[in-house]
């Protein structure tokens, strides 16, 4: 019976319910080794795996197997071996112990190593635990390990996300397939086998099904068998029970399809070759090539339930019509129940699906509080087509039109629309969000985005998502715009257009108020294109208009404070193994903004480069430009604007070294540096200083890093801390650098940095479910350096692989004087101490700091200090402060502020949430918002009062939205996520 794709079909029309794709969980399948015996059978070596990495991404692929993604750098450490590559992708299958003398956890472990790999000295210690299949000198390497002990990750970031797309994952899973290792089930949980072509399926009667029926009540059966023809007509009446078996159309697996009703009818025809004559009266018909129920239909199939008052179908041609049909599923993503009743229900072919009178909504009652209404809905299967569109997209598995719709609260229509062309991954409505509110800056506000194709009747293609933008201000105007954002396989991009009639004021900061606008008509445009072309070249071409200077600031905050530069430029590159080539050019077309344009600029890198047998190591960047100046039409210090040259080389030659389990590298580097500008023309605190054309650094020093040292306390054990014995792990590290110049123009600091990097480890959970956690982590970082800068130097930071001040900064702003190297973000500018550090009191509770503290004047710089917990089950909060010493010299003496937020669930109708910033040295408040959410019946209702007294707004927004389903909102979303539906 093909309803159920017709019902789904329906129900995606309104909500995302990703339940197409099925996945099939298998063992890893184990190549054998070369003495004969399997892998499987391999010893295991008692001793732990410790992993390290600078970017980590990992998913869980099933019960005890994940994958790991490391990029920027990775080391493995087993048995006094190491592994080391620039990239790894790893596969890790948790199983039980293989011996009785396990010490702990046992790890399968399938690693694809890529750039500059390492494989270390084989021993016959670990000649039997790891296996390396493919090696390729320095490119990279397929390794198999077998470990019985823990497996310790470190990485700089960590993040959890799937892998797939990533060229990287790709290549590790050819090289894995190359070896002989496969997988059932990859990581996105759809099967893995060997793809199949569906052959096209033709509209020809197929073998009957065998039916077979029961009473339900005590009263008997009555039947009635009718022969017209070569047909025979079989009719049962009274309450039963009918149950028969069909093969699922897209998983080709027999599926079993069981109702309940009042009356059976059925047709057995004489043309069936297979015809059996088979008596009726034994509860079990073969060949049945129609069926026909009526009276108080159930029908249950998983978590959906159809209920009619008649059904036919028939069983050969796939055929099918119900009448008064009501489908009840859930939604697990959402957790919310969804309902769809149709007055008329028809398969009209194998691959088309037709209803009439279509409600969809999520309340059981009949008149719902909010639903959908279709007067007909026609939804196409392309897989049964012949077609094989990406099992992943089921926007594109489905053809979906829907005609007459009608968006509805009780019975009054809100919204209607001639016809819709559903798209399955997301709420098929035309509009995308709704934003009402108020405040001092625009007045009363209306904010609504829309999905563009929908609005024009159009399917949109896969991987583009389009947004048209409609908004009215009573303060401002009427402004409205288009986002457009897609994705292939070979480039992606975004196009962002906004327009706006404006008759207001603007408001930026806390001291600048009422800003004049000096346009009516105000917006920007930007287009932003990456394309990935053949021989790992990469093209990146970008363009932004802006109408003003104060536009992107005033309503587009968020990208203004830390979105990227707006920008217009051609930028084409390649990155191939450890070199990298570029070649830049940059315009500027806003004219009231300074800029430097870049015309063009070529680069070259060259990291890591090994040679004298790898004894040493080469770094080089290299830069030829061809820069100008341009200043904003409202510049007071304004300088020459032609055409200059620089062209910069830092050559640096590492020898890295292993004393014991120390790393030690020391480093020497040479830079030159040349411009026929106006030359470099300022010492290192910024100050004028006689221009030189030609400028060289000389370099040396040394980064030292140990493995790290751990002890362990099993007798630390607190109740009251959650803790359940203590692993204290140690690593230290050593940077010191030191610079020769030719002159004072291209003077540095020498910099020593000692850090220490800790962490207290323990175990929590259930008995046999224990897992572990850092309880404490803490970071030190003491750095000391020469030439100090004045005490209005601001919390800076050390970065090990940047020590260096560049002779140019490429931000792309005019500095004044012309000299690029006055920038303070690179390199610390004073002797300070450091401190990163979190502490997991429990699951529920983390306290959160970080500390900047001035050694030459005794001063903490910054400190932050957070505590968030979270009260099972009515109250979560968070309290923290932020200290700031000095932001910029001047009038801004600095700050210390204290916020706080919390939400409480009253009761089951009613959350409040609440969120508070207090500066203590402006003794005044930053921002305040309180909100009331009440809930009713599949709906929630919001009102919100927000100060924002930087920059003196005052806003009421109220906000509606359905249940499970935030798209829908009207006013914010931010709280949609607070109430969380029950279970059904």
């Amino acid at each position: 019976m093909r309803y159920r794709v017709l019902f789904i079909g329906i129900v995606f029309c309104v909500l995302q319910s990703a339940v197409w794709a099925s996945a099939s969980g298998a063992g890893v399948v184990r190549r054998e080794g070369s003495d004969g015996e399997s892998a499987s059978s391999r010893q295991w070596l008692s001793q732990d795996l410790r992993l390290t990495t600078g970017r980590l991404l990992s998913q869980k692929t099933g019960t005890g197997r994940h994958v790991l993604v490391c990029r920027d750098g990775f080391e493995m450490m087993l048995a006094g071996r190491r592994l080391a590559s620039r990239d790894a992708v790893l596969r890790v299958e948790s199983v039980d112990s293989q011996s009785e003398d396990a010490t702990g956890p046992q790890y399968r472990v399938q690693a694809y190593l890529s750039g500059a790999v390492s494989l270390g000295q084989a021993s016959d210690r670990d000649e039997s635990v790891i296996e390396v299949v493919a090696s390729e000198r320095r490119k990279n390497a397929v390794v198999g390990l077998s470990v019985d002990g823990e497996l310790y990750v470190t990485a700089e970031t960590n993040e959890e996300g799937s892998p797939e797309g990533l060229l990287l994952y790709r290549e590790a899973i050819t090289a894995f397939e190359s070896a002989g290792w496969t997988e059932a089930a990859s990581v996105t949980g759809s099967a893995s086998g060997p793809e199949t072509a569906t052959e096209s399926r033709k509209d020809e009667p197929s073998p009957g099904r065998t039916v077979t029926w029961a009473p339900l009540t005590e009263t008997p059966l009555t039947l009635q068998v009718t022969n017209e023809g070569d047909t025979q007509i079989v009719t049962v009446m009274g309450r039963l029970y009918v149950r028969w078996r069909e093969q699922d159309a897209e998983t080709d697996e027999e599926r079993v399809i069981e109702l309940q009703a009042d009356n059976l009818v059925f047709w057995r025809h004489a043309e069936d070759p297979n015809r059996a004559e088979t008596s009726p009266l034994a509860g079990q018909s073969e060949n049945v090539s129609e069926v026909y129920v009526a009276g108080d239909i159930k029908l249950q199939e998983g978590h959906r339930s159809i209920r009619a008052t008649e059904l036919y179908y028939d069983l050969r041609r796939s055929r099918g019509l119900a009448r008064n049909a009501v489908l009840r599923t859930f939604d697990a993503s959402r957790n919310i129940p969804v309902y769809v009743r149709a007055g008329e229900l028809r398969q009209v072919a194998a691959d088309q699906f037709e209803a009439e009178d279509i409600t969809i909504t999520t309340s059981e009652f009949h008149t719902p509080q909010l639903s959908v209404t279709a007067s007909k809905i026609t939804v196409t299967d392309k897989t049964l087509g012949g077609e094989q569109p990406d099992a992943g997209a089921a926007d594109n598995r489905f053809d979906a039109h829907m005609e007459d719709v009608r968006f509805k609260y009780y019975d009054t229509t809100l919204l209607g629309w001639p016809s819709l062309r559903p798209n399955f991954l997301r709420p098929d409505v035309p509009i995308r969000s709704v934003r009402i509110g108020n405040d001092s800056t625009y007045g009363t506000s209306v904010e609504t985005r829309w999905f563009l194709s929908r609005l024009l009747g159009l399917r949109e293609p896969e991987g583009t998502e389009s947004t048209l933008a409609l908004d009215y201000f009573s303060d401002r105007g009427v402004g409205g715009g288009v986002d457009i954002e897609y994705e292939r396989e070979n480039y992606f991009g975004r196009i962002l257009g906004y327009a706006i009639d404006d008759d207001g004021e603007d408001r930026l900061s806390r001291t600048e108020k009422n800003v004049e606008v000096t346009k009516d008509t105000r917006g920007r445009f930007a287009f932003q294109h990456r394309h990935f072309l053949p021989y790992s070249w990469q093209l990146t071409a970008e363009a932004s208009y802006l109408s003003d200077e104060n536009f992107l600031q005033q309503f587009y905050r968020g990208e203004f404070n830390s979105g990227k530069e707006q920008e217009t430029l051609l930028h084409l590159k390649r990155i191939e193994d450890n070199w990298g080539l570029s070649v830049l050019g940059k315009a500027r077309v806003n004219d009231f903004l300074d800029k430097v344009e870049e015309q063009p600029t070529a680069e070259f890198h060259l990291t890591g480069q090994s040679f004298w047998d790898d004894r040493l190591t080469l770094y080089s960047d290299n830069q030829v430009s061809r820069y100008r100046y341009l200043y904003g039409t409202d510049s007071l210090d304004r300088g020459p604007e032609h055409f200059f040259t620089y062209t910069m080389t830092r050559n640096e030659v590492d020898m890295p070294l292993r004393v014991g389990k120390s790393k030690i590298v020391p480093f020497v580097a040479g830079t030159f540096g040349y411009e026929d500008g106006g030359g470099f023309q300022a010492s290192l605190d910024g100050l004028p200083a006689e221009p030189q054309d030609t400028i060289w650094v000389g370099e040396g020093g040394v980064r030292m890093s140990t493995q790290p040292f751990w002890k362990v306390y099993p007798d630390v054990k607190s109740r009251f801390w959650d803790v359940n014995g203590i692993r204290h792990i140690i690593r230290p590290q050593v940077t010191a650098v030191a610079y020769t110049n030719s002159d004072n123009v291209d003077e540095q600091r020498d910099t020593l940095d000692f850090g220490i990097s800790q962490r207290w480890q323990t175990k929590r959970g259930r008995p046999g479910q224990l897992r572990t956690v850092n309880w404490l982590r803490m970071d030190l970082d003491f750095v000391w350096v020469n030439d100090s800068g004045d005490a209005t130097a601001g919390p800076d930071q050390f970065l090990w692989n940047k020590p260096f001040i560049p002779m140019v900064n490429r931000a792309g702003n005019v500095l004044f004087p012309q000299d690029r190297r006055t920038t303070t973000v690179f390199g610390p500018r004073r002797n300070y101490i450091g401190l990163d550090a979190a502490l997991r009191l429990s699951d529920t509770t983390s306290v959160l700091g970080d500390l900047n503290f001035d050694m030459q004047s005794g001063v903490a710089q910054q400190i932050d200090v957070g505590v968030a917990r979270l009260c099972w089950p009515n109250l979560s909060y968070y309290v923290g402060t932020r200290y700031l010493r000095r932001l910029v010299s001047g009038e801004e003496v600095g700050s210390n502020a204290v916020t706080f937020a919390a939400t409480y669930v009253v009761d089951p109708r009613y959350t409040a949430v609440f969120s508070q910033q207090y500066d203590f040295d402006y003794g005044a408040g930053i921002r305040s918002d309180i909100t009331l959410i009440r809930k009713y019946h599949r709906m929630n209702l919001a009102l919100t009062l927000s100060a924002d007294e930087s920059l003196d707004e005052r806003r009421i927004v109220l906000s509606l939205w359905p249940q499970g389903v935030p798209e829908l909102a009207i006013g914010q979303r931010r709280y949609t996520g607070l109430e969380e539906s029950g279970a059904y």
